[in-house]
Formats: C-alpha cells, sequence, structure tokens
C-alpha cells in the first residue's frame, strides 16, 4: 500500500548515484515493481469475479480506459487537494535535490579545477633597473603563488551548497516517506468506504451475481491496488515526465563545452543532440520490459491460482470442522494441504526466478545509457580542452543514472495500469451502479403514513422466461392486525416483501402502502415506514447499544431500554451481565439461543416504529418448546402494529395471525381467519392436515405445543443456538 514491492518481487530499478543523494528511485516511495509485483498478490478465494472473464494477464496497453483512469483518479484526489499538492511539491522537491546535489559536485570539481590552474601573478616590467628588489622567495617552485580569491571562494561556496543540498536529501526523505504514505492511506481508505457505501445499497440481484467472497477481495484488496495505480497514473508520471525534462536539461547543459563539436563517422554531432538521442534510446527498457511482461503475467497468475486453491482449501476446511472429524478425513486435508504448499512453494521460486531475470536483462539499457553518456561526455571534453570540462562529466557521470530512473518508473506505471486495469474498471462500474430503488425513486416524504398496505393487479416474475411469482394479484392487509402469508414452498412469499421494498420493481401493477405506491416515495422516506426482520437477523461485533442503534441512530438509552422491556428482552440481556447490558461487548449475540436472537431482532425493529412490520421466518433457528413459549409475548408486543408474517409452521401461525392471505402458483386462492380458512377445505386446510400426516418426529418445528410451557425460555439462559 506504501509502494512497497512484495518482498519475492523487488523491483530491479536503477542503480544508487553516487552523488550522496538519496537513492533514484521514484521518490518518497520504494522503487515500483515490475508487472506482478503489485499485483502478484493471490486474491482470495473466489476473487475473480464472474461477470470478468479476464484478469491481468493478457491486458494490452490499448485495452486500457486511460480517460477513465484519470476520470477517477482526478475525482479521488480531489478529495484530498492540499494533502495532494503538499506530495507533489515534495516529490518535485526531492527530485531537484537530487539533481542540484549531482550538478552541485560538478561545479565543485570545475571550481576546484580552476583553482589548482590558477595563473601566478604578472611580474612589473615597468620598473627601472636601478630599483632596488628585495631578495624573496615567494616565487620560487616551492612556493608557489597563492590562488586568486575569486575561485578560491567560488570553490568554498559550491562546496557549501552541495553539503546544504545534500543534508535537504537526508532530511527530505522522513516528511516525504510520511506524505506518501499518508496519501496512499486516505486514497485506499476513501475508495473503500465509497465502495463499500455503495454496496450495501444494491439490490438483491447484485448479491445473487456476486458472492460475498468476491464482494470481500474488491472492498479489502481491489482498492488499495486500484488507489495506488490510480495515483501513479494521474500523478507520478506527470511528475516523472517533468523529472525527465529537468534531467535532459541538465544534461544539456554540461555538453555545452568550447571547442569544437565532437564527429561521428566526420558529421559534426550538436552537443545538445546528444542527451536528446540518448534518452530516444533509453526508452528502449520499457519496450524490453513490455516484451517480458507477458512472461511475468503467466508466472504470476500460476503463484495467484495456487495461492487461492490453498485459501479455499483451508477456508472450507474451518468452515465445517465437524464434518471433516466425523468422517476422520483430517489425514486426507493435511496431505492436501502439504500437496498444495509444496506446489505453491514450487511457483514462488519460479516467480523469483523469473523477477531476477527480468530483472537483469530490463537493466541493461540503463548500464549501456550510462556507458555512452560517459563515454560521450569524455569524448566531448577531451576534444575540447575546456579546463571546466572535467566538472562537467562529473556531472554528467552523477546526472546519467536518474535519467533512468524516470523512464523505468514511467514504463513500470504503464505496465501496472494494464495489469491493473480489470480491477479498476471493476470498482469503478460498482461505483456508478445504482439499484434499482435509485434510479426510480420517488420524490413524496411524509413524516408519517397510515398503516395500509395493499397489493393492486400485481405481476412479477424474477426473468421474462421464469414463472410467474405473483399473476395480477390484488389484496389489502388489515391495518393494526397480524397477517399471515401462506403458500406452499417456493411461491416466493417473500417477495413481497422486497416488492413493498422496492428491492425490486413489478412489472404490472403496484404495492401501495399509505394509499401512495411505494414507487412515490423517495427511498429513504420509505424505509421509515416499513420494517422487516429477516430470517437470519444480522448482530455484530460491537456493543449492544450499537447494534439496536442500526435501526434507529439517534436512539437513547432510556428508548432501547423502554423497548426491550415491552418484549421481555431485558431481563435476558441483564443475566450474567455487570453493569449496564447496553455497554457490553455483543459478540454477535453469540450467548442468545435462537429464539432469545428473534426477540431482540423484533425488538429492534420496533425500535424504528414502523407503520407496517414484515416478519420472514420468526421461528427458524428455535426448538419447538422455545417458539411457542414465545408466541404471546411475540404477539403482545406487536400489539396496534399492522404485521405481516411468512412461517413455514402453519400451526405456529394460527394463534399468532389474525388473518391469512393464501397464495397458489402466483393467484390469490382464498382469504380470511384461521377457522373460517379450516372450514372451507381448500389449500389453506390441506396445507394444515399435511403436517398432520408427517411421521412423528419428521419435523420438530411442527408438532403441536406441548402444554404447560407458559413463561418458558424467558429465565435469561442461553440455549444452545
Amino acid at each position: 500500500m506504501q509502494g512497497k514491492p512484495p518482498p519475492n518481487q523487488a523491483a530491479k530499478g536503477p542503480p544508487s548515484s553516487p552523488s550522496g543523494m538519496a537513492p533514484q528511485s521514484p521518490p518518497g516511495q520504494a522503487p515500483p515493481s515490475p508487472p506482478g509485483g503489485l499485483l502478484g498478490k493471490a486474491p482470495p478465494a473466489g476473487a475473480d469475479l464472474k461477470r470478468r472473464g479476464r484478469g491481468g494477464a493478457g491486458v494490452q496497453l490499448s485495452d486500457v480506459g486511460w480517460g477513465k483512469i484519470f476520470k477517477l483518479g482526478w475525482k479521488l484526489l480531489s478529495y484530498f487537494k492540499f494533502l495532494a499538492i503538499g506530495y507533489c511539491l515534495m516529490m518535485l522537491v526531492q527530485n531537484c535535490v537530487n539533481l542540484g546535489g549531482s550538478q552541485l559536485l560538478g561545479e565543485v570539481t570545475k571550481a576546484l579545477n580552476s583553482t589548482v590552474r590558477a595563473p601566478a601573478p604578472a611580474q612589473d616590467t615597468t620598473a627601472t633597473a636601478t630599483t632596488t628588489i628585495a631578495p624573496s622567495n615567494a616565487n620560487t617552485p616551492s612556493n608557489p603563488p597563492a590562488p586568486p580569491a575569486a575561485p578560491k571562494s567560488r570553490l568554498i561556496f559550491f562546496a557549501v551548497l552541495w553539503a546544504i543540498f545534500a543534508l535537504a536529501a537526508l532530511g527530505i526523505g522522513l516528511p516525504m516517506r510520511a506524505i506518501s504514505t499518508k496519501l496512499d492511506m486516505a486514497l485506499s481508505n476513501k475508495l473503500r468506504s465509497q465502495l463499500f457505501a455503495r454496496m450495501l445499497r444494491q439490490s438483491p440481484e447484485f448479491y445473487h451475481d456476486h458472492e460475498s467472497g468476491e464482494l470481500n477481495a474488491v472492498v479489502n484488496q481491489f482498492t488499495v491496488e486500484a488507489s495506488m495505480t490510480l495515483r501513479q497514473v494521474s500523478v507520478d508520471m506527470l511528475l516523472q515526465v517533468v523529472t525527465l525534462a529537468i534531467t535532459v536539461g541538465l544534461l544539456i547543459y554540461n555538453f555545452q563545452m568550447d571547442g569544437p563539436p565532437p564527429t561521428i563517422f566526420g558529421v559534426a554531432i550538436p552537443p545538445a543532440a546528444i542527451p536528446l538521442a540518448i534518452v530516444l534510446f533509453a526508452f528502449i527498457s520499457p519496450w524490453i520490459t513490455g516484451k517480458l511482461s507477458n512472461k511475468v503475467r503467466d508466472v504470476s497468475r500460476d503463484m495467484q491460482g495456487k495461492m487461492v486453491a490453498l485459501n479455499s482449501l483451508v477456508t472450507g476446511a474451518m468452515q465445517s470442522p465437524e464434518e471433516i472429524q466425523a468422517m476422520e478425513a483430517e489425514p486426507m486435508f493435511v496431505a492436501k494441504h502439504d500437496k498444495q504448499l509444496l506446489s505453491l512453494l514450487k511457483s514462488r521460486i519460479k516467480n523469483t526466478l523469473t523477477m531476477e531475470y527480468m530483472g537483469l536483462i530490463s537493466g541493461l539499457p540503463s548500464w549501456l545509457v550510462q556507458v555512452v553518456l560517459l563515454a560521450f561526455g569524455v569524448y566531448t571534453a577531451y576534444r575540447s580542452g575546456d579546463a571546466e570540462a572535467a566538472g562537467k562529466v562529473v556531472a554528467i557521470f552523477l546526472l546519467a543514472p536518474q535519467l533512468m530512473g524516470p523512464i523505468q518508473a514511467l514504463s513500470v506505471y504503464l505496465i501496472m495500469a494494464g495489469s491493473a486495469w480489470p480491477r479498476i474498471e471493476t470498482v469503478n462500474e460498482m461505483m456508478e451502479s445504482r439499484a434499482r430503488r435509485e434510479e426510480k425513486s420517488g420524490t413524496v416524504k411524509v413524516p408519517s403514513v397510515e398503516p395500509t398496505l395493499a397489493a393492486k393487479n400485481l405481476t412479477f416474475s424474477y426473468s421474462p422466461s421464469a414463472r410467474k411469482i405473483f399473476d395480477n394479484i390484488s389484496f389489502e392487509i388489515p391495518p393494526g392486525k397480524i397477517t399471515g402469508f401462506v403458500a406452499r414452498m417456493g411461491q416466493g412469499k417473500t417477495t413481497f416483501f422486497k416488492l413493498a421494498l422496492r428491492f425490486y420493481d413489478p412489472q404490472a401493477g403496484e404495492v401501495v402502502l399509505g394509499g401512495r405506491p411505494v414507487g412515490d416515495y423517495a427511498s429513504d422516506n420509505l424505509y421509515n415506514h416499513i420494517a422487516m426482520m429477516s430470517q437470519f437477523p444480522a448482530f455484530f461485533y460491537d456493543t449492544l447499544r450499537a447494534n439496536m442503534q442500526m435501526a434507529r441512530a439517534n436512539a437513547t438509552d432510556e428508548e432501547i431500554r423502554a423497548i426491550c422491556e415491552k418484549t421481555g428482552v431485558w431481563k435476558i440481556l441483564q443475566a450474567g451481565v455487570q453493569g449496564n447490558p447496553l455497554d457490553e461487548e455483543f459478540a454477535a449475540a453469540r450467548r442468545l439461543s435462537g429464539g432469545q436472537k428473534k426477540l431482540l431482532a423484533l425488538t429492534r425493529c420496533l425500535l424504528r416504529n414502523p407503520s407496517i412490520l414484515f416478519l420472514d421466518e420468526p421461528t427458524v433457528g428455535m426448538d419447538n418448546v422455545e417458539k411457542f413459549s414465545m408466541l404471546e409475548i411475540i404477539k403482545n408486543a406487536l400489539k396496534g402494529h399492522t404485521v405481516m408474517v411468512v412461517d413455514h409452521d402453519l400451526r405456529w401461525l394460527m394463534p399468532f395471525c389474525d388473518y391469512f392471505v393464501v397464495l397458489d402458483n402466483g393467484k390469490i386462492a382464498e382469504q380470511g381467519t384461521a377457522q373460517e380458512l379450516l372450514q372451507r377445505g381448500g389449500l389453506f386446510a390441506e396445507l394444515y392436515h399435511a403436517e398432520d400426516a408427517k411421521p412423528a418426529g419428521d419435523d420438530a418445528h411442527t408438532s403441536a405445543p406441548p402444554p404447560q410451557m407458559a413463561g418458558a425460555g424467558l429465565s435469561g439462559k442461553a440455549r444452545p443456538g
């Protein structure tokens, strides 16, 4: 994240400058890694998104959306303008200090050479012959004349200035590292935060298309790679171009020497043309790197695949330890693990050797450039006879490796952009995606609505070729009552909840809330009036207070306690807790039984005080004793609320619900109270009697409630979930 390549993929940049300045890698960070360096880490299992058939390997630079990269990069940087400006200024200062130090050593050499060669002062020949001159040995060979003050002061000036630059180069390293790290972390965190927020707003289709492991990889890994590449392409490439231009300018200046220009095969070569020609030749290094990149990508992709396989094996084993132990399959899994470790080791060795080979080959042009620059510099100085030529040759020698630094950095940035483009594209598309309810959000915002809910000529299927879940159905939910939605398995009972919440939109008809179609409400206002308790309520590793404030962020402790006491869950939460239960680490409700979790989830929904409440399979995870013991408690807590409930246990629903709507093959088969529907002898009665026909013990969830269970399950002791 901070610009360091992985240990086994160290970059092969140009050698350190002998000027005593900082190394010639891109300032403020470690040298950029060749292709496969930043992206050489394998993503978690399932990280290759299904909608991305291609990975980093095989992506050509022509495939890269450079416009999108610059747009996304500058948009991300705009959130941290001052930090980005400070980073750019410090990088330019660091580059100029390094280049200036090299140039100043050349100036010191020139001044020293001029001082040593300073001529002796001329004798006064106008004196008369009769003038008596005192004997003196001041100008004898053993005592040469003192050098003039000007060359000496010039030498001291450049020497002191070089020392200042050298100290500046040492001093700027730490703040440069700090600001570059801060910028990288800020960009990465901003991108991760925005992407995470966007994912939380996606519709269910999004989560059907992408597995949780894939989305985890996008948020936690792709964003880190994307933010670094965006910074390198949007900022660092431009800074490297500026550095390259300054370096070329200094080289041209140092090639300006007295005397005739150098000739090659009798053709005079302008000194300024020599650095420009060598710069053009230096770009052979990116060309060689590009040719070798496919080999590196193949090796890196092979290593990634082996890491994914190993990660999948370990993850799968950790998710099902009981099953593995029950089947005594531990030796088999250990053998598989050892085999994959060995395979990964071989792949890592191959990857390391390939990177070393690439570094050696791609470093040859850098060596040649330094040799050619130095050779031309010495040749030009030799022909010129310039007294200051030695200093210029020293400057050329020190600037030569710094010429290759920006060129190699540019080539690596381009290749890394090509490798990272599929991931950047994935992140960008997810950032730009919108849930259907946001694309077609209404504008109505009201503080409260009448607790009425109805379906009017509702038609819906999940795809055009799929069967119709609802086929032109209409019904109304009695306000202030608990209504059960009953159907055979797989008939789409909870789909109505999703339509009411606008997770999906119907093909025809509408769901009406408080006299208005749900599509008329602004999406954020709609959820103020409807709440849903899912089959598997989400609790997180945080305090109980934070888990409850998911429902209403500004809920006070008094409000939370009052609603908990109303539902009876407060006594359960107090059991075994010292002090305020709201301050306790909740550990995702692990100490609660299945029924207690559902009761707490219901309490959290009621904290929102919704007009309509949906309960999706409220008895899942409860044993037969627990669910019937909680029936009256839950029902009392819901008095006065308009509730719609779906549950597989019809015998539990009958005493719980005031009214029923029965669905059959996309149509409303019947409606009424439990007694009315049983007497009618329709689908409701058929499903009810089908439970009687089950063998004893076939389904513990559907057996009749045993007698004398009042109050059971409320002792506060957690049952095994």
